[in-house]
């Protein structure tokens, strides 16, 4: 069984009995968001949900909505690679530090999309019968390449794990170097878990109490080896919640604005961050598209997310005059478990970065 967040909740929506009347059969097919045509078409109809940040680092601007906050899904993650990289340049932390893969999977919650397994299969990590955790808790994996395969492959225990270890403060601190103050900091275990009836904390809790609660949850998962193979087997049994369930679930999940999450990633492509600091941070954000580089660019600098009904993505584009180009893109609501699985939300920022003609009609499509 493949356990994950994205085959899971396109199985609850597939076995959805579905009572489609003969008009219904007749309308067009939702917007492909794997092109940069179908990101136009659900702009155009999903401007509300819609926050976007772009600056192509040549004097042309595009903003929609860039203080409104929403869901960050995975994007969060770019604060917990400046926290790790500000630690390592200051010598609070060893890249070369060995860690018990043990320690790292107290904080998995097997619904991130396979990326812990793709993660541990990328580090030559041997994996259980259940196909989804180390075969060995014992063994040992650089921190540096645990932080790798949080931006490669959205590992999900990373960041909690990182979290332990600096302090909630550092995350803060680091954060606000690169121009975005106070963000929305959970624990990313909790957060899975809590889309789990049993596990969920009272409804319409405020984001602060939950904050803690779902601190609470993770000290609890973390240091209870037996609860977490309850939670496997329950997951394996079980599965998750129907789609619709998983949206509302979604939506109070971390959030934050485009403005904020763009000017993070530009601070770090730009050493507007502590230059050392972002000479760390810099080769994982760009390491996923290094080798599809067009002509005059040097560095193309990514970290996206997904959860349903939820697209995010910030992105940085450093080329070889000098200039660069930031954006961030949150997209939140009328997303199909399809469209989640195929979803490119970094596509339509790298295109009006780079391209004028698509820069324009981005902005069509904005205006409406």
């Amino acid at each position: 069984m493949l356990l994950s967040r994205r085959h899971l909740l396109a199985a609850a929506a597939a076995t959805t009995p579905l009572l489609l009347a003969p008009r219904a059969l007749a309308q067009p097919a939702p917007p492909d968001l794997a092109t940069a045509e179908g990101w136009l078409d659900w702009i155009s109809a999903h401007r509300d949900g819609l926050g976007l940040v772009l600056d192509d680092g040549r004097g042309h601007r595009l903003v929609h909505r860039p203080h409104a906050a929403q869901p960050l899904a995975s994007a969060v993650k770019v604060v917990h690679l400046a926290a790790y990289s500000t630690a390592v340049a200051e010598g609070r932390l060893d890249p070369q530090e060995q860690v018990r893969v043990g320690d790292w999977e107290r904080f998995y919650v097997p619904t991130d999309g396979l990326a812990h397994v793709h993660a541990l299969e990328h580090l030559g990590v041997g994996l259980d019968a259940t196909g989804l955790r180390a075969a060995d808790p014992e063994h040992r994996v650089r921190l540096d390449d645990m932080v790798a395969v949080m931006v490669l492959f959205s590992d999900s225990a990373v960041p909690d794990y990182l979290r332990e270890r600096l302090g909630e403060d550092a995350l803060h601190a680091a954060a606000a170097a690169g121009g975005w103050h106070r963000p929305d900091l959970r624990s990313m275990c909790a957060e899975y878990l809590f889309v789990l009836p049993e596990f969920a904390p009272p409804a319409h809790l405020p984001t602060p109490a939950r904050r803690a609660w779902g601190h609470r949850l993770e000290r609890r998962f973390s240091t209870d080896a037996r609860l977490r193979d309850r939670v496997l087997d329950r997951l394996l049994q079980g599965g998750l919640p129907p789609y619709e369930q998983q949206v509302a679930w979604a939506d109070r999940t971390m959030s934050a604005t485009a403005a904020q999450l763009a000017a993070l990633h530009r601070a770090i492509a730009t050493d507007e961050f502590p230059p050392e600091a972002a000479a760390v941070a810099r080769p994982h954000l760009e390491r996923p598209l290094s080798g599809h580089l067009p002509p005059g660019v040097v560095g193309i600098g990514v970290k996206g997310g997904s959860l349903p009904g939820v697209l995010t993505c910030g992105l940085t584009v450093r080329r070889a005059d000098g200039t660069t180009a930031s954006g961030a893109l949150l997209a939140h609501g009328g997303i199909s478990p399809e469209q989640l699985t195929s979803g490119d939300p970094g596509l339509p920022l790298l295109l009006a970065a780079e391209r004028p003609d698509w820069r324009d009609r981005l902005a069509r499509a904005l205006a409406g």
